[in-house]
């Protein structure tokens, strides 16, 4: 019973430092999972053939995240390019302005145009994560949660320290025995006397050791 009691106690100690380790590594999780997912290009969103086709060709020049395209019929007839590019990705303007005609195969003649601009981009989020993103962050997050009120709860429950010997309560002690009287030492003189007054008067000699008794049982 000792042994389990122990086996038990250490166990629950051991399950506070388990679940605080746990924790730590599940919001750091979070944090790398989030500072990827919500500051990354996120997933893709649907778009057009000839778009996806040339930001493909742009992003390796560019450098991720770094350029938006967009491709729509104009007036003329033709169509027009709209190419916008960070300011992080200007020292590489004058290759996009070589490569992006042919790459979006603009022809003037049809009336397509073609426009670079270059702007600064707004920090926070350039992609929008999809929901497989979403779902993985609120797992990490629910563990953390988790971790976190195990860690609690497992502090609040160990129980307190039991003194190592307890004393018991003290018992009343045992009353001593009186030691036996010590019979009192009758004369030969008395023996004599006590003889002869048996021999002539028995119920006097029966008094007599009544008395005795009586007196033995008297005396403290």
């Amino acid at each position: 019973m000792a042994f389990g009691k122990t086996a038990d106690t250490a166990t629950r100690g051991l399950m506070r430092p388990l679940a605080l380790l746990a924790c730590v590594l599940a919001l750091g999780l979070l944090a790398g999972r989030g500072a990827a997912v919500l500051t990354g290009p996120g997933a893709p969103a649907s778009i057009p053939p000839a778009e996806a086709a040339l930001a493909d060709i742009l992003t390796p020049i560019a450098g991720p995240g770094l350029a938006r395209v967009s491709v729509a019929p104009n007036a003329e007839g033709g169509r027009t390019v709209l190419i916008l590019l960070d300011e992080a990705a200007a020292p590489r303007l004058t290759e996009l302005q070589r490569i992006a005609p042919v790459a979006a195969g603009i022809l003037p003649d049809r009336g397509d145009k073609l426009v670079i601009e270059t702007v600064a981009f707004a920090g926070g989020l350039p992609g929008r994560p999809d929901l497989a993103a979403w779902i993985e962050l609120a797992a990490l997050a629910g563990l953390v949660l988790l971790s976190g009120a195990l860690a609690v709860f497992a502090g609040r429950a160990q129980p307190a320290p039991v003194p190592a010997q307890i004393l018991s309560s003290p018992q009343p002690a045992d009353r001593p025995r009186e030691a036996p009287r010590p019979l009192r030492a009758v004369p030969a003189s008395a023996d004599a006397a006590a003889a002869d007054i048996a021999r002539r008067d028995p119920a006097r000699a029966a008094a007599v050791v009544r008395g005795w008794m009586t007196s033995r049982d008297d005396t403290p």
